[in-house]
């Protein structure tokens, strides 16, 4: 386990960036088009392109923004606490954040920004739909012992690897562990990064990761490594790992705001029919768009665990509480918070009433 003295230091150095400058960002600020003109409004999006993006990019490839009169700008962003100061001090509009104490502590520091929508979840298996999860739990093949208990037991003591200690990944990987009567301690949970981690199985340096698509593929197809679970065990339907933050400027330009929501539900309404219903041209077709941002190659992309993104952007506070609660549990959010301060489903709300409830495959 990653130890209480280090963990604070993390979460301390997070907190002090959300009082720092981001150099990453351009300073300048976003400029609403006049009424009637042909002059977009400039939104910036932090985000790590990365194949949860797939609704912002689809939304841009397929001109849903440019008709809500706006033009996009992708800021590339290190990690959460970068994310979150940039919302805050209005160097980004708009950003894809994992639940880590940071997001937490922008209630606390009333930084004002929120939870408009989800960006990634994932869901256990129901019924004949199968489970989605685009992070999965992979071993060395030594470890797998075909049966999930047995292959965790062989691990106990290994190295697990998460990509950092203040991922999200920490809070799922605990509800999994638990549901099958073990914990954190029972492993040495170790970081790496997700795209360090192929690497880092193939040296010996770690016998397990959660890993991230789509690193698991192509781990799996270079046989380095066996995937053993998709990590649902023990969450309730539907948990966002990623979600969809505005920042406090943004959501007082409710035009821009709610025109922003309107084309990317859209789009990922888009992302759903293509991925999960569609034929495989439509997938591929979709993918592409994916590949070509993210610069991932095609085929891993076509083989990989898609990303779940929720068509009605449904934010769940029970969730997001359970992540609040955990990270106080060990130690790395030092103050209690309202998660209703966190939460603005406004845009969401009048996004559905626009384009409907969504209906799978239509």
């Amino acid at each position: 386990m990653i130890s209480r003295r280090k963990r604070v230091a993390l979460i301390a150095a997070a907190v002090l960036s959300l009082v720092l400058p981001v150099s990453a960002c351009s300073s300048a600020s976003t400029t609403p088009a006049d009424p009637g003109s042909d002059e977009l409004t400039l939104v910036r999006i932090g985000s790590q392109q990365v194949a949860a993006d797939a609704g912002l990019f689809l939304a841009d490839e397929r001109g849903y923004f440019a008709d809500a009169g706006i033009e996009v700008k992708f800021e590339r962003l290190a990690d959460a606490s970068a994310i979150t100061n940039a919302l805050a001090t209005g160097q980004l509009e708009v950003a894809g954040a994992t639940m880590t104490p940071g997001t937490f502590m922008s209630v606390e520091q009333d930084l004002g920004i929120k939870i408009v929508g989800d960006k990634n979840y994932m869901a256990p298996a129901d019924g004949d739909t199968p489970a989605i999860s685009a992070t999965r739990l992979a071993v060395l093949p030594e470890y797998d012992k075909g049966d999930i208990t047995a292959t965790l037991e062989s691990l106990k003591g290994k190295r697990l690897a998460i990509h950092s200690s203040l991922s999200i990944q920490i809070v799922y990987l605990a509800a999994f562990l638990e549901n099958h009567g073990f914990s954190l301690d029972d492993f040495q949970i170790t970081p790496v990064l997700s795209p360090d981690q192929t690497a880092a199985l193939q040296g010996g340096s770690i016998e397990a990761a959660v890993m991230q698509e789509p690193y698991l593929t192509q781990a799996i197809t270079n046989d380095i490594a066996v995937e053993v679970s998709d990590l649902t065990d023990g969450l309730p339907r539907g948990v966002s790992t990623a979600a969809l933050v505005y920042g406090p400027a943004f959501i007082e330009d409710a035009e821009t705001a709610q025109a922003f929501m309107n084309a990317y539900m859209k789009a990922v309404r888009e992302y759903n029919d293509a991925v999960f219903y569609g034929t495989e041209e439509e997938k591929r077709a979709v993918m592409e768009v994916v590949a070509e941002r993210t610069g991932t190659p095609i085929e891993d992309l076509m083989k990989a665990s898609p990303a779940g993104l929720d068509p009605d952007q449904v934010v769940d506070s029970d969730w997001i509480q359970h992540c609040s609660d955990f990270y106080q549990m060990t130690g790395d959010l030092a103050v209690d918070v309202d998660v209703a301060d966190l939460i603005d489903t406004q845009f969401r709300d009048a996004a559905i009433k626009e384009l409907g409830e969504y209906v799978a495959g239509s």
